[in-house]
């Protein structure tokens, strides 16, 4: 789990700002990782029926947290590719003296310094698995785009782990997945991300999306 210090203004504590245990204290988690909302349909990992899931690659060129305070300028993450699918998840830990955030924007986009082993050079998504038989199936997009996620809640949400998910049911649903109908799959392999995207508050901090976690977003 990688940790962004961000730089801090200086704040005078006779002006209402923030004091040194104020500052320490807000740290914002951020969990990126693939979840199915219908394993018999697409599962994570091993196959329970239906497709399997078993990479998920996404290059962003930024995350950025909006802050509700639109005085405030954003938090920009620096670009990095997000393997979703793993024992392990990848997350970010950010300080920072914004208290409350109204929204998270993804943009995807290739990016040279995301590449990883494996995923074809120039892609901004890719993932493999096993369609119901048990076949193999790889996608990939070189398109760039961005997602954003609104909070549902005027006040936004401030000092929390979050969890940014995408549902591998929602985002495969109906697509064609053998290796000769890759091509007629490529746009609803992007269009699709929108509605598989989630932003939740992770209540146990665990890096896992559990069944009391609601999303606390809306998209556009």
């Amino acid at each position: 789990m990688r940790f962004v210090a961000l730089a801090l203004a200086a704040l005078s504590v006779a002006c209402g700002g923030p004091t040194v245990g104020d500052l320490v204290s807000q740290e914002v988690s951020l969990t990126v990782r693939a979840v199915s909302s219908d394993p018999s349909a697409v599962s994570i990992g091993e196959a329970d029926g239906g497709a399997a899931l078993t990479r998920a690659f996404v290059s962003a060129s930024a995350i950025t947290l909006l802050p509700c305070n639109e005085e405030a300028a954003p938090i920009v993450l620096e670009p990095r590719g997000y393997e979703l699918v793993g024992e392990t998840p990848y997350g970010e830990r950010i300080t920072t003296a914004v208290r409350t955030f109204c929204g998270v924007q993804l943009d995807v986009a290739p990016v040279e310094d995301t590449e990883a082993e494996g995923v074809p050079a120039g892609a901004s998504l890719y993932v493999e698995g096993t369609d119901a038989d048990g076949a193999p199936f790889t996608l990939s997009s070189d398109a760039s785009f961005s997602l954003r996620l609104e909070a549902e809640d005027e006040e936004g949400f401030g000092k929390v782990p979050l969890l940014l998910t995408v549902d591998a049911a929602t985002w495969l649903a109906g697509l064609p997945l053998s290796e000769d109908m890759s091509d007629m799959a490529a746009s609803p392999f992007v269009d699709q991300l929108q509605a598989a995207l989630a932003l939740y508050v992770d209540l146990d901090d665990d890096g896992a999306l559990d069944p009391d976690e609601e999303p606390i977003h809306t998209t556009r």
